[in-house]
């Protein structure tokens, strides 16, 4: 390292901040919804496809049966039983303000058993979804309420646990309330990646992968033996992390993360509550498109013009870096669990230059995430609500005169795939022929230029689809009659194929 490297890298080492963890909840409250010790195959806030995991999947070391109790004192308040979801899962309000959840249950204990058979037989059906009286089934703390199993949407055996905020029904993380799970190891900072944020969107520069061999070990943490030139004067940061429990060989999401520039916190994130109706900002929180193309998830350390979820106590400027050109700036990140343990990282930034990136917008169009966005043509209709972006776009929209076969209308390309969509936009699509009126719909082109029905019906001369995916669109006729399957119920009571 040269002597600049060092001298900047002395400052930062001076402002080492340990992941805070603010506790506004009682510690002492709740039981362990298990007697075992809790290994977790899933954290809470887990990063998933379209949606941050809204509790914490428990180990139930591949079996089914096991006691699960509740929390504490309180009433069922909901049972459902379903062949997907939670399959049999019973939800209980405490009264200090809490509702705790249990799901994939194997099946039920005493009381609540026998009051969901005599429901059963009252509906004559197996699966419900039933919100009983407060005073119907009342439950004691540490009191066996049903069996550990492998019901609903689950790959495996294991116990879905939630709290949840009563009154609002946000999820929050069970470990903020002194239940305790096993976690011996830091976390790790797989990968720094570097946007330049003076475009409209964020444009990828440079990605480092951390590792030994171009890092420096210290008692304060790794050090980037290199130094990272950016052509930029408005650099954003994101961080592939991962937390790791009890081997390197699994890797969990983290809890949280900081990102400090010369010393000043600039951005954090934590996994302490999540509302459900927020949870698809997922996909403005990630980098989506690098998901979407590599397969890994790079945690943005900055904030899109869209992005409305509340999981960012500290946001300086959005997250944007401001360096001038010849400029050095120290970066440290902090990943924690929940328990205080940390890694940290350290890298110097210099702008090289100022961006050199031009982008003119496509169509002469622009997008808002906060505006109603329309289009209008003879041929194409399209509306973009307001909420249904994560950030400003151009949109590409190549509305030729390309054909497809089997396509009853041009291919119009709106916009790109890897774009995500929160809610949906509606496209509509005037046909070139009305004759099987009753049976167009909208088609997705792919590059073979094959066509994948997606949805949509005749409506007053145009095909109307709303859909959450860009792409290549095309009025199609479904001319395949459905099929249906016979299904029937195992010895779990679950549906399976006859075929």
């Amino acid at each position: 390292m040269n002597k600049q490297i060092i001298l900047y890298l002395s400052i930062a080492f001076t402002f080492l901040t340990k992941i805070s963890l603010a506790q506004p909840y009682p510690t002492d409250y709740f039981r362990a919804p298990m007697d075992t010790p809790l290994y977790l195959s899933a954290p809470f806030g887990s990063l998933r496809d379209n949606h941050f995991h809204s509790g914490m999947d428990i180990r139930t070391y591949e079996k089914e049966g096991l006691p699960i109790y509740a929390i504490a004192d309180g009433y069922v308040v909901r049972i459902k039983i379903s062949p997907v979801g939670y399959g049999k899962a019973v939800y209980v309000n405490h009264p200090n303000g809490y509702t705790s959840v249990y799901g994939h249950l194997q099946k039920f204990e005493g009381k609540l058993a026998s009051y969901i058979k005599n429901y059963q037989y009252q509906i004559k059906r197996f699966d419900f979804d039933h919100f009983p009286d407060a005073e119907k089934i009342p439950v004691k703390k540490g009191e066996i309420i049903g069996y550990s199993g492998n019901s609903g949407t689950s790959s495996g055996p294991h116990l879905h646990f939630e709290i949840r905020d009563t009154k609002s029904e946000e999820t929050i993380n069970p470990l903020l309330f002194g239940i305790t799970a096993v976690d011996s190891l830091p976390p790790f900072i797989n990968r720094v990646v570097f946007y330049d944020l003076t475009p409209n969107r964020p444009l990828l520069l440079s990605s480092e992968t951390i590792s030994t061999k171009n890092t420096l070990m210290t008692d304060s943490g790794w050090v980037l033996l290199d130094t990272v030139k950016v052509n930029t004067t408005h650099a954003g940061i994101g961080i592939e992390t991962y937390d790791y429990l009890i081997s390197k060989n699994k890797e969990y999401s983290v809890y949280c993360a900081d990102l400090f520039a010369d010393g000043k916190k600039q951005f954090s994130y934590r996994m302490d509550r999540i509302n459900f109706a927020d949870t698809k900002y997922i996909n403005a929180h990630i980098d989506y498109e690098v998901y979407k193309n590599f397969g890994y998830r790079i945690n943005k350390c900055f904030l899109d013009d869209g992005n409305n979820i509340n999981i960012y106590p500290y946001i300086r400027n959005k997250g944007n870096l401001s360096i001038d050109v010849g400029q050095y700036k120290t970066l440290q990140f902090c990943a924690g669990d929940i328990y205080g343990q940390t890694f940290t990282l350290y890298v110097v930034m210099y702008c090289n230059t100022a961006s050199t990136f031009t982008e003119t917008p496509c169509n002469q169009v622009t997008w808002y995430p906060n505006k109603n966005n329309h289009l209008n043509t003879p041929t194409i209709q399209l509306t973009v609500p307001k909420g249904a972006l994560y950030d400003t776009i151009y949109p590409c929209l190549h509305f030729d005169l390309a054909r497809v076969k089997k396509g009853l209308s041009p291919v119009f390309q709106i916009h790109q795939p890897t774009t995500p969509i929160h809610t949906p936009i509606t496209i509509s699509i005037k046909p070139d022929s009305v004759l099987y009126s009753n049976k167009l719909l909208l088609g997705l082109v792919n590059e073979q230029g094959g066509i994948k029905p997606a949805g949509g019906e005749y409506i007053n001369g145009w095909v109307t689809h709303k859909t959450s995916t860009f792409g290549s669109y095309v009025v199609m006729v479904d001319s395949v009659a459905p099929q249906a399957k016979l299904l029937h119920l195992n010895k779990r009571n679950e549906l399976t194929d006859t075929t």
